[in-house]
């Protein structure tokens, strides 16, 4: 008789183990700004009936390249009956491991998440393996966007663009800080008859495509195809953060006049300084206008402009300018002394105070 009593207590603790479980249900955005401690915002439930022990475990894939890029185990917790919203103090000390892009740039970021697609799952495990409490899972995907995306300001949005080597600016994504390797992808295409710009964007072959850019600016570089005078055509910037997606402009769209000349450099255009010397010419008539970020807080700047011949640089010119922090547009008058020669190729240098050059190369073309 005794025997079967407990054949009866073991066989109701069996059915009660096989009904308990544990559920779990991340609480993050779908998109948007997130720092990691977010990824701990976890409704979970405790349907035992008794509280247990239990560790949560998160793995976080790059959705585009299959990368596992951050594993995190947090601490051992007593979840109790019923529903229990968590918070990150909740599984402290949290232990975080690093692959790939996330290696050595997650200090870089602060607590931000890098910009991305994300893949993320979530393991909700009894620690009293003597229980036999089944762990529960959870996946979702997130993409990871900048506050503010990347903002294109010039060509503006329909506007005649005087020339057939226009100069492309934008403000880069905020904050910066959610970057470890901020680069950017610069598309221009055609666009066809009947198109809008986003069609355009979508559907036709590049143009022009250049890769893993640093600066927020491009000049439309002599070497790549000519765009055509009286044509229309769409440009948008893509953001990343090394190779993985990040955010994207809008696609705005110019026209090139049917009369404009091959003068890059002119009244309404600040060609930003790069550091190296640019293997592409651009023209200057009478006035030399550019853009230069002043990171090192200098009051002043020292330009220097050189004749370029037979791979010599002959000095020609040298001048003194007031720089304030941050970005500065400078204006100097070009070929106003008799020493430029028409069609010449020159150099621009502008040197800082941490002996850093920053430089231009240009053709001057005389004024008729």
């Amino acid at each position: 008789m005794m025997t079967r009593i407990w054949i009866a207590l073991l066989s109701l603790s069996s059915i009660t183990c096989g009904y308990s479980q544990l559920l779990i249900n991340p609480q993050i955005p779908p998109q948007g700004l997130m720092q990691k401690k977010q990824l701990w915002n976890i409704l979970c439930v405790n349907n035992t009936g008794l509280p247990q022990h239990v560790q949560i475990q998160i793995w976080l894939t790059d959705s585009e390249s299959g990368q596992q890029v951050l594993t995190g185990l947090g601490a051992t917790l007593l979840l109790q009956k019923g529903t229990t919203m968590l918070r990150e103090d909740d599984v402290a000390p949290v232990r975080y491991q690093y692959t790939g892009s996330y290696t050595t740039t997650d200090v870089g970021t602060g607590n931000w998440l890098m910009p991305g697609i994300y893949n993320i799952c979530y393991t909700l495990s009894g620690v009293d393996e003597k229980l036999g409490v089944p762990s529960s899972e959870a996946c979702l995907n997130t993409a990871v966007e900048p506050l503010s995306p990347p903002q294109l300001i010039s060509p503006s949005d329909t506007s005649m663009v005087e020339t057939v080597y226009p100069a492309f600016n934008w403000i880069p994504p905020a904050p910066l800080s959610m970057f470890s390797d901020l680069k950017y992808e610069f598309l221009v295409v055609e666009m066809k008859d009947g198109q809008s710009a986003y069609d355009a964007i979508q559907r036709n072959a590049p143009l022009y495509i250049q890769r893993y850019m640093e600066a927020p600016f491009l000049l439309y570089p002599s070497s790549a195809k000519t765009l055509d005078k009286g044509k229309q055509y769409a440009w948008q910037v893509v953001a990343k953060n090394g190779a993985a997606y990040a955010q994207k402009t809008e696609v705005w769209r110019f026209r090139i006049k049917k009369d404009a000349a091959a003068v890059i450099i002119d009244n309404s255009a600040y060609i930003g300084l790069s550091r190296g010397y640019d293997a592409q010419s651009y023209s200057c008539q009478g006035k030399m206008r550019f853009a230069y970020n002043n990171e090192t807080g200098d009051s002043t700047a020292h330009v220097n402009i050189y004749l370029l011949q037979d791979e010599k640089r002959i000095p020609v010119d040298s001048k003194s300018i007031p720089l304030k922090q941050g970005e500065n547009f400078v204006d100097i008058p070009i070929g106003n002394n008799g020493r430029y020669q028409n069609l010449q190729e020159y150099v621009l240098e502008l040197t800082n105070s941490r002996k850093e050059q920053w430089n231009l190369r240009f053709r001057y073309v005389k004024k008729e």
